[in-house]
This record gives C-alpha cells, sequence and structure tokens, in this order.
C-alpha cells in the first residue's frame, strides 16, 4: 500500500468510525436506523422491528439478541481468506516445513483431483504432488527467512519461490474446497496460521485487513516461474480480493445495541481473526470480544495448534446452530430475533430457530439453500411482514445498493436472483 492509499483509508475508516459511535446521540429516535443504502422496504421492515421490542426498563428479564455472520455480511469479502493473500505476499508464517507439509496434506484425498483440475499444460493433477511443491517453495524460504515476527524483513513479493508458493497455495485452497468440501477447506486454511500466540494472530489479521482495506477489488493471475514447475508441473490461478466496510450493518448493529439488543457474531473463520477485525474500534463495529463465535482449534504450548478444540463444534452450517445454542439458548431459553448472513453456510441458523422474527440475506445471487431462501424473499417481497429480506449490493465496489438487486463483479447489470 503507498503512504498515500495508506492515510486516505486510514482516515476514511476513522471517520467512519466515528459516525457509527456518536449515531445514536444524534439520531432523532423515530428514525431508528440510517437510511444510507438500505433498500427502502428492508429499512423501514428493520427500523419496525426494532421499534416494537420492549424498551429494556420495560421488558422482562428475556433479553433479545440478534446474530450476524462475519465475512460477506458484517463486511465485504472475507477476513481470513484476506489473511491468506497477506500471509503470502509477506511470507508470514510459524510453521517448520515438516509441520507445513503436515497441514497441508492432512484430511485431503492425496490422489487425482479430478477433470476440472490440470496444469497449465492441460495435464491431470495429483495432490500429493501439489503437497510436494508447495513445502518445496516453503522449505527454500523457511531456509532464508524463518518464521514470521513482527520485526523480520519483509520478504520482496517477486521472489521466485514466493511466486511459487502463492500460486501453488492458492489454487490448492481452492481445489481442498471443491473435492473435500468446506468442512475440511476452513480447517485447512486455518492450520497455515498454526505456532503463532493469539497475540502475533491478532497483531498480523489487523495488518492484513488495513493492507486489504487500501487495495483495490479485483482479480490477479498468478503463475508458477518456469524454473520452479516442480512435479505439479506449471500452474496458473486467478484469484479474487477486495474487503471493505459496510456502514449499513455497522449502524444497525450499533441501533441494536442502543435498543437493548445484544449483537453476537458466528462466523466459519478462526474466532481471533474476526476478532481483530471485529472489535477494533477504528473499522466502527467495535464489538464486545465475548460476542464473537468462530472456529476454534486447541492450543499448543500457548500457540495455535493444528487440531480442532474438541468440545465446540465447526461454526459452518448446522454447526452454527449448534454454537448458538451451546452459548446462548440453552443460557437464554430463546433463539435469535435477527439472523443476519450471505450463504450457503449461514441457511441452517437462519431457519432453525422459531424464536427468529427476521432473517436478512446480503444478496450474493446464491444457488443452493441461501439460492432457495433468496427465491422465498422474493416471491414475498410485497409483504408487510415477511420472514426474510434480500439486500443488494455492487460487487465492484463493495457497497451496498438501495435495493434487492444485486451487480455481479465485472458487469453493470443488476440482478435478483442467481441462475442456480
Amino acid at each position: 500500500m503507498t503512504e498515500p492509499t495508506r492515510r486516505h483509508f486510514l482516515a476514511g475508516a476513522t471517520a467512519f468510525a466515528g459516525i457509527c459511535a456518536t449515531t445514536g446521540a444524534t439520531r432523532a429516535r423515530t428514525e431508528i436506523l440510517s437510511p444510507l443504502k438500505w433498500a427502502p422496504r428492508n429499512h423501514r421492515v428493520l427500523s419496525n422491528l426494532i421499534a416494537a421490542q420492549p424498551t429494556p426498563g420495560n421488558r422482562n428479564s428475556v433479553r433479545p439478541y440478534a446474530v450476524f455472520d462475519w465475512d460477506n455480511t458484517c463486511i465485504f469479502g472475507d477476513c481470513q481468506e484476506t489473511l491468506l493473500h497477506y500471509t503470502l505476499e509477506t511470507f508470514s508464517f510459524a510453521l517448520s516445513p515438516d509441520r507445513f507439509f503436515d497441514a497441508v496434506r492432512r484430511d485431503v484425498p492425496q490422489g487425482p483431483l479430478g477433470p476440472d483440475f490440470l496444469n497449465a499444460e492441460g495435464q491431470a493433477l495429483r495432490f500429493c504432488d501439489l503437497a510436494a511443491d508447495m513445502t518445496r517453495d516453503y522449505a527454500a524460504l523457511w531456509s532464508r527467512y524463518g518464521a514470521w515476527s513482527p520485526e523480520r524483513t519483509a520478504v520482496p513479493r517477486d521472489t521466485p519461490a514466493l511466486e511459487a508458493l502463492r500460486t501453488r497455495l492458492l489454487y490448492s485452497y481452492n481445489a481442498v474446497n471443491t473435492v473435500a468440501g468446506p468442512r475440511v477447506a476452513l480447517y485447512w486454511i486455518i492450520r497455515l496460521l498454526a505456532g503463532m500466540t493469539n497475540a502475533e494472530i491478532t497483531k498480523l489479521a489487523a495488518s492484513a485487513n488495513r493492507w486489504a482495506l487500501g487495495r483495490d477489488i479485483g482479480q490477479v493471475t498468478h503463475l508458477t516461474p518456469p524454473d520452479r514447475a516442480g512435479q505439479s508441473g506449471p500452474l496458473r490461478y486467478t484469484a479474487q480480493h477486495g474487503l471493505r466496510l459496510t456502514p449499513e450493518i455497522s449502524d444497525l448493529q450499533h441501533t441494536l445495541r442502543e435498543a437493548g439488543i445484544e449483537v453476537f457474531i458466528c462466523s466459519a473463520s478462526l474466532e481471533a481473526v474476526v476478532r481483530a477485525f471485529a472489535t477494533d474500534p477504528d473499522f466502527g463495529y467495535n464489538l464486545p470480544a465475548d460476542n464473537i463465535l468462530g472456529i476454534r482449534m486447541e492450543e499448543d504450548s500457548g500457540k495455535l495448534g493444528t487440531r480442532p478444540l474438541a468440545d465446540w463444534p465447526l461454526t459452518y452450517a448446522n454447526g452454527k446452530v449448534d454454537a448458538i445454542r451451546m452459548r446462548l439458548t440453552h443460557e437464554r431459553g430463546h433463539g435469535p430475533l435477527l439472523v443476519c448472513g450471505d450463504s450457503n453456510g449461514d441457511v441452517a441458523m437462519q431457519t432453525t430457530f422459531p424464536d427468529t422474527r427476521l432473517s436478512l440475506i446480503i444478496n450474493r445471487l446464491s444457488s443452493g439453500g441461501e439460492g432457495a431462501l433468496s427465491r422465498k424473499a422474493v416471491q414475498n417481497i410485497d409483504a408487510v411482514s415477511p420472514r426474510i429480506l434480500l439486500q443488494g449490493r455492487d460487487e465492484n465496489t463493495g457497497e451496498w445498493r438501495p435495493s434487492e438487486e444485486t451487480v455481479p463483479f465485472g458487469t453493470t447489470t443488476a440482478r435478483l436472483l442467481g441462475s442456480g
């Protein structure tokens, strides 16, 4: 990030945080929620929902609460994937080469990846070859630069071994997600942070967030250098990147809290990574650290381990429901009033709890279960008291649109529903 870009981002983020922090003190009580770029009907329905709740002094001991997914719901983009990109730009790892090799191979089929995964010469790929080549690249960098620390000199991004590792690891993450599924991929990406303390992960994630917020939204094509073809051969991978704040969500969360409705995050990213974003007042959300529910891993001598925490669910799909029940409904005796999400991993928590009055979907033109919920929202788009709301955005800018329709990245035409 250039210095002018950094100053521009930090000034904008600070102003955004100030606006969100003072909204409740300056907003007329009758307005409830700032209009910003809400679809007008969504703004009205949510304002009515908040206004209909008893004030804290007039309610019984049952305190309502709302649950939000984080990535692509509270923000535009994915903070865990952003951190992966940043660690690959800067070679910020703490795993020894042997532990890295174990981490990338664990739970992943080692044979052919199938016809959708070919190298740049059209040859079939085996994951065992990718893992061997990634470890060779990683070991070369480790021998020269060692483990990440805040004081370490930056690794030049055009270092051939780093270019090769970046290409192969991003390609492999996509392959793991496709072939082995999200339940494997979610732990796979987090294991790459093993060996770091919670404080180190927080510091690294904060740097990644600021780095990504200062970049454009776009795509970058990565290539393995010709002299590092390895066993897997030459690879080409085009990665999407982009991270933005969402003032509408921050304002909604502040408004809910002012009305005595607690706000919780339930995310499929590592808890510490989400906390680094959600609790930092510079970004405007400023949520309590204890209200962040995410993926948890075992610790090894005070550092992140490579195995999931045994008594905590994977906070994805039905695991989000399990986490909410364990942390919230068992203690309070009721489910969330409002649930907000964007993807198939959020469908279960958006639909399971009978106490939920409203589900807000950030419209990513989804297929699958979230696509089915989006179609229900469209079918009831004229209802006075809907159960599901659909909120559009422009994926070229990361900003919301005052409409239910979304503009897909690389296009200018708004759409209401995906094709699936």
